[in-house]
């Protein structure tokens, strides 16, 4: 009798040991890193002439974190920048997050075509490594992207007509 107890109170114990995870076994899949956008500030003086914003999105039913950081970004073929960050983002489960990261500028980046690319339309190329803490330990997830952005402040608005009185 003591035994058939016993098994009753670990099989009415182990489904709630688990939480949402079916049959208590864990699946990762590693988190997506993308390129939301690059900004190149209007004069290279600024603090940050150049920021990339990644989005980094959780797959899994459970938080993951970022450690570390580190990309390389290319406008028009040309070495713009680099970043190495010690970075701590929790990542919520099954949701996207975006972080906005300052470059440090390429050495002989020449000043005014940095400042040129800041408008129009060019192509660029991002590749880097992030790192994740998981329940299964540390993660290291290699991303890359290239394509066209266009650069420069946003379309305005259409004007509203005018009224009848002008």
């Amino acid at each position: 009798m003591h035994a058939s107890i016993g098994r009753l109170i670990v099989a009415l114990a182990l489904p709630g040991s688990f939480g949402c995870t079916p049959l208590g076994l864990w699946v990762y899949e590693d988190p997506e890193v993308t390129v939301s956008r690059v900004r190149v500030g209007s004069d290279s003086l600024s603090a940050a002439p150049v920021l990339v914003a990644l989005d980094l999105q959780n797959p899994n039913d459970y938080p993951v974190s970022t450690i570390r950081v580190q990309l390389s970004l290319q406008l028009d073929n040309l070495p713009v920048g680099e970043l190495s960050q010690d970075s701590t983002v929790v990542l919520p489960e099954e949701a996207t997050s975006t972080v906005a990261l300052p470059l440090v500028l390429a050495s002989g980046v020449p000043a005014g075509r940095l400042i040129a690319m800041g408008a129009g339309t060019h192509r660029f190329a991002v590749m880097g490594r992030a790192e994740f803490t998981t329940p299964f330990g540390t993660r290291k997830v290699r991303f890359a992207q290239e394509g066209d952005l266009r650069f420069g402040p946003p379309p305005s608005p259409a004007s509203a007509p005018t009224g009848p009185d002008g």
